[in-house]
């Protein structure tokens, strides 16, 4: 048992387990051998890329990055083949068929079959090895990591949109397989280290959420989340993706609601008496975040903060101590934070509140 209170982080750690090996040596092979990648998501794949990477020991270019040299990656492929012997277009969509990850690995195999350059490789997380990225890679361009744990794939926009908060599985087991990559990477260990240890570190996590789930915080923040309320999310750096892979969830039960979910920055609004902030900060002295705190408690907003250690903001506000080192806090933050949405649509219905059919059948796809 991963988690007492929250059952569906054992699936993430099957669906982990379940990774065929020899498909992912020549995944990791890909990755450990580049001078360069380029990763490519959508929403909470996204974040989850971008916060396994976090202080990866290779050059790192998005394609939405003011570096990145071209407009798509077809033009890019010229300049970068140039400057690299070796890039990998890391991807992450559990469908393989999310209109960016889609895309820009089209653009890059009609450059490797123009050029028939053997510097890319197209290396993929999916659940559908079936899809559209699953063939290109099945044509010789990578290798493809089949992890499970996505619904049926969408039919419609309307279903497009529900995924936000949908695939919590997915993304918390893509998150921590592309963790513990980065971590065999830069201690130059085979792809046999990325599964070493797994089952005691994920009862580890497993032991931080029980933690917070039974935390007075936690049910503070839930209860506050619920009354009407703004709820704003943010931090620094990586702990921003983590806030950013919250706020997705929560947009969609808070606008259900009349309210809104917003991520730190020029969009959010300024606190106001009843709004509730939630900060993410390894370190809990990060001036701009203690300046936020400050700023919200003024105006009469709740602050709650998930933080690495004893600090400025957990003594300040209604605090969860995740105590770990810097590189592991913020793929554990994000498991850490992936019940909020869930325990928010269970208070919410005790109450009565009819909720979008959508949500409710997400939330128990989940707790299922």
């Amino acid at each position: 048992m991963v988690s007492r209170k929250v059952p569906y982080l054992g699936r993430v750690y099957r669906n982990i387990l379940a990774i065929k090996k020899y498909n992912f040596k020549k995944f990791y092979e890909d990755v450990s051998s580049a001078e360069c990648i380029i990763p490519v998501g959508e929403g909470r794949s996204k974040c989850a890329l971008h916060i396994g990477l976090g202080k990866i020991n290779r050059d790192v270019k998005t394609p939405d990055s003011i570096d990145f040299p071209g407009r798509n990656m077809y033009e890019a492929a010229e300049a970068l083949e140039k400057r690299y012997n070796r890039v990998s277009l890391l991807v992450n969509s559990g469908s393989g068929e999310t209109t960016t990850p889609k895309r820009i690995v089209q653009e890059l195999s009609e450059y490797i079959e123009r050029t028939g350059s053997e510097t890319f490789t197209v290396d993929a997380i999916l659940s559908n090895p079936e899809s559209t990225i699953g063939r290109v890679v099945k044509k010789g361009y990578g290798a493809m990591v089949e992890l499970k744990g996505r619904g049926k794939e969408p039919k419609t926009a309307e279903e497009y949109m529900k995924q936000g908060i949908m695939n919590d599985i997915y993304e918390l087991g893509s998150l921590y397989l592309i963790q513990r990559v980065k971590q065999a990477v830069n201690a130059k260990k085979n792809y046999r280290a990325a599964f070493k240890g797994v089952e005691e570190e994920l009862k580890q996590i497993g032991g931080f959420v029980d933690e917070f789930v039974e935390s007075d915080a936690y049910w503070s923040l839930v209860e506050a989340m619920e009354k009407r309320s703004h709820v704003i999310v943010g931090g620094l750096g990586i702990a921003k993706t983590v806030a950013l892979m919250t706020v997705i969830r929560l947009q969609h039960i808070k606008r259900a609601i009349g309210d809104e979910a917003y991520l730190t920055g020029a969009l959010a609004p300024r606190p106001r008496a009843g709004d509730v902030m939630l900060l993410v900060s390894w370190s809990g002295e990060t001036e701009s975040l203690v300046s936020w705190c400050k700023e919200a408690e003024d105006f009469g907003a709740e602050v709650y903060s998930i933080v690495g250690k004893d600090s400025t903001l957990s003594n300040t506000t209604k605090s969860f101590i995740l105590s770990s080192n810097v590189d592991c806090f913020y793929c554990y933050a994000a498991f850490v934070l992936s019940p909020l949405p869930l325990s928010l649509v269970e208070k919410l219905a005790s109450r009565g509140l009819r909720l979008p059919e959508y949500i409710m059948s997400w939330y128990h796809s989940v707790t299922q």
